[in-house]
This record gives C-alpha cells, sequence and structure tokens, in this order.
C-alpha cells in the first residue's frame, strides 16, 4: 500500500486575516495546515461616492484604468458604471484575475508585482497620459506620487473603505490564547488589526507572513519580524512564502 506524503504544512495553526478565506484557505488546507479564519477587515463603499461616480462617467477621458488591490476592482464594478475605454493595469496576477472574471481587458501587469513595480513598468511606457486609480481611502500615495513624477495626470478617487472586523478580533484573540503558530497579511490595515486584540508582544511572537514590501513595513512598524514575504502580489505566492518560511524555519 502506498504511504501519502505528509502536506509540507502539516499541523501549523495559522490565522488567515481576510475577509474572504477563499484560495488561501484551500492551498493552506491543501498542505495540511488547520486554517483558523480571523477576518480583521470589512470592506465597505466610501463615505461619499460622488467623487467616484463622477470619473467613472467620464471614463473615456483617461489612458488607464489602474488597480492595486481586487476590493478596488470589486468596489468600482460595484458602482454599475461601464468601465470601457482606457487599458487597465493591475498590480499583480490576483487582482488581474477578478478583473478578467469581471470582463475586464488587462494589459499591465508588472513583473515585480507591487505598487513600485508598476510604478517601473509606467515608467517604461513611451507614452505619458491620464490614469484613473481608483483607491482605499487610507491608500498610500506612493503609486500617485510616482506616475505623477513621471509625468502622468492622476485621479485617484476613493473606491472603498476599511473598517475593523470586531468578530475578527476576537476570533484571533481566542486563537492565540488556545496556542496559534502563525499569521498572514494582506495588507497593512489588517497587521493594524491584528495587534489590538493580541498587541505587539503577542504579533512578535508569532511566525508573521506579508503578501508585500507595504504590508511587510506595517508588520516591522509594530515591532514584529517578517518570517517572509510573497514574491508576487498574489494569493499563491504568499502560500509558497508561507512553505518555504517554515521549511527554513
Amino acid at each position: 500500500m502506498e504511504q501519502k506524503t505528509p502536506g509540507r504544512l502539516a499541523g501549523l495553526r495559522i490565522a488567515v486575516t481576510r475577509e474572504e478565506p477563499g484560495e488561501m484557505a484551500e492551498l493552506l488546507q491543501a498542505e495540511a495546515a488547520v486554517v483558523i479564519h480571523c477576518p480583521l477587515i470589512r470592506i465597505v463603499p466610501p463615505a461619499q461616492s460622488a467623487d467616484l461616480d463622477a470619473r467613472l462617467n467620464s471614463i473615456r477621458d483617461y489612458d488607464w484604468l489602474v488597480f492595486t488591490s481586487s476590493n478596488a476592482v470589486r468596489m468600482t464594478i460595484a458602482r454599475g458604471m461601464p468601465l470601457v475605454g482606457p487599458k487597465v493595469a493591475c498590480v499583480g496576477e490576483s487582482t488581474a484575475n477578478i478583473a478578467r472574471e469581471a470582463g475586464l481587458q488587462v494589459k499591465l501587469v508588472p513583473e515585480r508585482q507591487h505598487v513600485k513595480g508598476l510604478i517601473e513598468a509606467f515608467a517604461a511606457l513611451p507614452d505619458r497620459g491620464r490614469v484613473l486609480y481608483p483607491r482605499s481611502e487610507i491608500a498610500a500615495p506612493t503609486l500617485k506620487e510616482g506616475l505623477k513624477a513621471l509625468g502622468y495626470a492622476v485621479d485617484d478617487p476613493v473606491a472603498y473603505r476599511n473598517e475593523p472586523d470586531e468578530d475578527g478580533m476576537l476570533q484571533l484573540e481566542a486563537a492565540f490564547s488556545a496556542g496559534l503558530d502563525a499569521i498572514a497579511f494582506a495588507s497593512p490595515s489588517a497587521v493594524r488589526a491584528a495587534v489590538v486584540p493580541i498587541g505587539r508582544e503577542g504579533l512578535a511572537k508569532l511566525r508573521v507572513y506579508s503578501i508585500g514590501p507595504t504590508t511587510s513595513a506595517a508588520v516591522r512598524d509594530n515591532e514584529a519580524q517578517v518570517m517572509g514575504e510573497a514574491a508576487g502580489h498574489t494569493v499563491a505566492s504568499l502560500v509558497e512564502a508561507i512553505i518555504e518560511g517554515e521549511a527554513n524555519g
């Protein structure tokens, strides 16, 4: 009888902090990890959507429509306006896949799948133009400033807000008390929310994994170490970083 090889993450108790565990939970469970879903952030519409709607009504005036998260894609599409005219750029393949599933033709995904890589990709283009960048209310100005410095005209209406998920915080507190090995973050706001129930001391005791440089910076700002960072801005890359980090840890 053939002996089954155990998963590479067998027995790892890991908190997944995304609002929807989806693909990430499936990939971790396929490696025999014990997934504890602790959603720390809820995605909600902006308090005022007039700016976003006005930009979308004039979407043909833009050369590029840029997304740096799957939430930005979903919340922009939720406005119910046709996204026809500009070329679409996405920060990574996970975001691009959501855009493609919505029927958008993605023309640009940077080789280095994070905001700085996206700026580099735009720098390599022969022509400048107008960019519509629907964003999170708390998005860092890195992309807007980087594109403007290259000569692009950028409008960046707020497409969504992040709100702390208090139920998820309680779930994380309980999971930490029961014995948690690791935690994975896909946004800086989730990092900040995690510190509320378990403190910086608690975060520092966990093996922490991050989807990209901005999220990793938030981890370090809260006095914890990053065990592994995704090579690309995708859930699959984040899971690979967890597998590699656990193998080397």
